[in-house]
């Protein structure tokens, strides 16, 4: 006999465990997670705010607790930010992935792990879902299978503005401050992104994303372990995946929504999702239920969602990959005249007050400084043309 189900969420990552969570709690919902565990493999820094695990609502163990970064410019220039409070915790995400899946389970949502979505037809009577060979039927089909989404992809050419490919480490280092991280820029080791040394103990997190147009992750990777002076004798775990930027065409179709990567919903500055996934899962539970109640499936129903999360994120998102523009648009020597004008004391306090659930806050007080906009204009002004 077919299984029914109101809604069947393709991903069980963070995005569709607090989608399915949401919905769980009124309609009959199912989960198809190809690996075997929630949080495998593990595909993200950990690096999340306070107030990001306030809306995830569960507690997972945190690693550690930094309160600034030394950003290092190419030509060796360093911005210190520093701040008594914490800014962001350093969090086990596979713990994180793991509660979220329980909690899910705990509202009533069927987790399936082990089970890989292969395809899905929508019909008049629901959706008719295929993974490992066996068929449910399910009134609406939700996206949250990721960057490389095939649910998203059922849409059409629903692909995202562009990737950045991205590799991680985890070594047997003790980093010289326990409580701030390093971020380099520049072509020698991120071009088109940025790098990261995140410490936690007697390990660091060592990580960065690059443009595929310029080369592969792991070539980078070694250059930077090398600088480190860091032997590959001293990785404990390696994860790698890509990021989607840019958002993409559609989030939504007959039957049919999509959330987090799956839907573009990704941070342009950082590649962060955690925050725009807990903003927009509250959006898709509503409207979903209101489709469910009312059978009203179409596209020109769903359609709604998009308005609404778009009406929550779009401003953050779009000014976000407005700063990505300019940034990809530096060369190395522009980054260190960058270097050269932001490095006051002044400033230094504007980005001690950074938030970073919210970059590019700063650049509003920055390009308003006087002496200090007006040398930043030029170079914003071909970035963005």
């Amino acid at each position: 006999m077919i299984g029914k189900y109101d809604a069947a969420v393709i991903g069980g990552g963070p995005a569709g465990t607090i989608t399915a969570g949401i919905l769980a709690e009124d309609y009959e919902v199912v989960v198809f997670e190809e690996h075997s565990s929630s949080g495998l493999p593990m595909q993200c820094a950990g690096l999340v705010t306070q107030g990001v695990l306030d809306m995830c609502e569960v507690v997972p163990e945190i690693l550690n607790r930094i309160k600034g970064a030394d950003v290092v410019f190419p030509g060796g220039g360093r911005i210190e930010v520093r701040s008594k409070e914490t800014k962001a915790l350093l969090i086990d995400r596979t713990d994180l992935d793991r509660k979220l899946a329980d909690k899910a389970s705990d509202k009533g949502a069927e987790i399936r792990y082990g089970t890989k979505y292969s395809a899905h037809k929508t019909t008049e009577d629901g959706v008719l879902i295929e993974a490992d060979g066996k068929e449910i039927i399910s009134k609406l089909i939700i996206g949250a299978d990721g960057q490389g989404s095939a649910v998203a992809m059922s849409l059409g050419n629903n692909l995202p503005k562009e990737y950045v490919s991205g590799i991680e480490v985890d070594v047997k280092h003790t980093s010289v401050y326990d409580d701030i991280m390093v971020l380099r820029i520049g072509s020698e080791f991120a071009p088109g992104f940025f790098s990261w040394e995140i410490p936690f103990g007697d390990m660091t997190r060592i990580g960065l994303c690059v443009n595929p147009e310029k080369g592969i992750p792991i070539e980078y990777l070694k250059k930077l372990m090398k600088e480190l002076n860091i032997g590959t004798d001293e990785i404990t775990s390696k994860y790698a995946g890509k990021i989607p930027l840019g958002g993409r065409p559609r989030s939504f179709g007959e039957r049919t929504l999509l959330i987090g990567d799956a839907a573009g919903q990704v941070k342009p500055v950082s590649g962060g999702g955690l925050q725009p996934i807990c903003k927009a899962a509250p959006i898709l539970g509503r409207i979903a239920k209101e489709s469910i109640a009312e059978d009203r499936t179409s596209s020109e129903f769903l359609s709604g969602y998009e308005k609404e999360w778009k009406k929550e994120l779009g401003r953050e998102l779009s000014n976000g990959y407005r700063i990505r523009k300019i940034y990809n648009s530096l060369s190395d020597e522009k980054f260190d005249k960058v270097f050269g004008i932001i490095d006051r004391e002044d400033i230094r306090s504007i980005l001690n007050g950074i938030d970073l659930d919210n970059p590019s806050g700063v650049a509003r007080p920055m390009l308003k400084h006087p002496g200090v906009g007006i040398r930043l204009l030029p170079m914003i002004m071909r970035g963005l043309l």
